[in-house]
């Protein structure tokens, strides 16, 4: 297996993003970060080799041909267009680019899309068929960032599903729940 790690990221460091990094099903970091050089230092000092994060990783003036497609297949995603989107887009392109200096492969996926296209009714079935353990209550972000992680973890096996066009791909969970 390969160390992965998921990124539910904010728009803005006034707001935390949720950061995951698990090793084949076990869940080696999860919390809440809030500025980039925390999330490139956390996210480097684990050593993966895929990073999903939960943003569009290209600009566009509305909705991309990959979130049409994404749409049609009953995924609700938002167009990078958006002027709160456009924040988010920048941001995740920087670390995107921060993490490739270091060596990383980065990938685009959208949580909630992700949790629909595994068939799972929600987070807690998910974890429970990946055999992921967490004792505590967690926050919207970290299990975003879960659910990212087990994108990246799927990309690195080729099972993701990928949802392509000609403006860009965003991978999703494969069915694992029936």
């Amino acid at each position: 297996m390969v160390k992965v790690a998921g990124l539910d990221l904010s728009a803005s460091t006034r707001r935390y993003t949720g950061l995951a990094v698990i090793d084949d099903n076990t869940l080696l970091f999860i919390g809440r970060v809030k500025y980039d050089q925390e999330i490139l230092d956390t996210v480097t000092s684990y050593k993966p080799r895929i990073v999903a994060i939960d943003s569009p990783l290209s600009h566009a003036e509305g909705f991309r041909e990959v979130d049409l497609v994404m749409k049609r297949r009953g995924f609700p995603v938002l167009p990078p267009g958006w002027r709160s989107m456009r924040m988010l887009v920048d941001r995740a392109l920087k670390l995107k680019s921060l993490f490739e200096e270091q060596g990383l492969l980065v990938v685009e996926t959208h949580p909630r899309s992700a949790l629909k296209s595994s068939g799972c009714r929600d987070y807690d079935e998910l974890l429970n068929a990946h055999g992921i353990k967490v004792g505590y209550s967690l926050s919207r972000d970290e299990y975003d960032a879960i659910v990212a992680a087990l994108v990246a973890r799927y990309y690195s096996e080729d099972r993701a599903l990928k949802i392509e066009a000609s403006d860009g791909v965003i991978y999703l969970l494969p069915r694992i729940c029936v």
